[in-house]
């Protein structure tokens, strides 16, 4: 059916091309279900330098981004000029009240979940119609149901809801993919329910909100495409040659890992197999990061939480 609403949803994405290029990524075939390609990243590297320390500051500078909307930065803004606050302590509070949402307990899954925010826009050009952390109205409670929806474009112009999951592993890049299948296959399952925290999404343009709407009352059907994020571990940095080589060994340790995925990864909770239509539609972006326990304690530090 096609749908009348006309967003411009390019002009609504969130700018994070100081995050980009701190990242090199690649597509291609990755030898699994479904068989198309699929995205291979890594941290960037300058020389034989990584930049690790740029890739954090990036990611952890999102967070504003990922927490409040532009609607409610100006209303704080506003109010934090009134009160006195200079512009870089304005800043500074908003930062500071972004970060409030997040909390050392799970530092692992925020991690991927401010990633796969920045990496839905970037790579699919889809926007967020449900932000996870200011929803969730107690910070010592996690919120069930997908890391991430979002809002997009498919291949044929029409709108399309993007489901996201999002896993990190300091080790067991297999089992982490299996778990990933499994909460992915949950939330497609579960996500119109969710969608109903939509009444609490001041942030979205009336024109997403009405579009959503209409798709949970039946108004309209949008396809579902689901995207995967897995940041694992490589281990131990290695002394290479040159930056030629350290995107190949990435790349070659994201599809050396996907060699050992099976049909039994390809499963439900209830060990059921995935409907081949809702299999065509998993799309994956693998993260192969060296000594990625240090990553996230830098994260953490960024963040301000002790």
């Amino acid at each position: 059916m096609p749908v009348d609403k006309q967003i411009n949803i390019k002009s609504l994405l969130n700018r994070i091309d100081p995050l980009i290029k701190t990242m090199h990524h690649v597509k291609l075939d990755l030898g699994i279900s479904p068989a198309k390609e699929h995205i291979i990243t890594s941290i960037k590297y300058q020389g034989l330098n990584q930049m690790r320390r740029e890739f954090i500051q990036r990611l952890t500078s999102s967070t504003i981004k990922y927490v409040i909307s532009k609607v409610k930065y100006q209303r704080e803004r506003k109010q934090l000029l009134d009160d006195g606050f200079d512009e870089p302590d304005i800043n500074a509070e908003i930062f500071h009240l972004a970060t409030g949402y997040f909390r050392k307990s799970d530092i692992k899954g925020q991690f991927s979940e401010l990633l796969l925010f920045n990496l839905l826009q970037y790579h699919f050009e889809a926007i967020p119609v449900v932000r996870k952390m200011m929803i969730t109205t107690n910070t010592g409670l996690e919120r069930n149901g997908s890391d991430a929806i979002h809002l997009g474009l498919s291949e044929n112009g029409e709108y399309c809801v993007y489901l996201g999951e999002a896993k990190t592993y300091t080790s067991g890049f297999t089992k982490a993919f299996g778990e990933a299948i499994k909460s992915i296959i949950k939330s497609y399952n579960e996500h119109r329910n969710e969608l109903q925290l939509l009444s609490y999404a001041e942030f979205l343009e009336s024109e997403v909100r009405d579009l959503m709407r209409e798709y949970l009352n039946g108004t309209i059907d949008l396809p579902v495409k689901l995207v995967i994020i897995i940041s694992y571990c490589t281990g131990k940095t290695l002394d290479l040659e040159s930056k030629e080589a350290y995107i190949k060994h990435y790349i070659e340790h994201a599809i050396n890992e996907c060699r050992k995925i099976t049909d039994t990864h390809f499963r439900d909770e209830e060990k059921n197999k995935i409907n081949p239509g809702l299999l065509h539609e998993i799309h994956y972006i693998l993260f192969p990061i060296n000594e990625l326990e240090e990553i996230l304690k830098d994260f953490q530090l960024q963040l301000g939480l002790k």
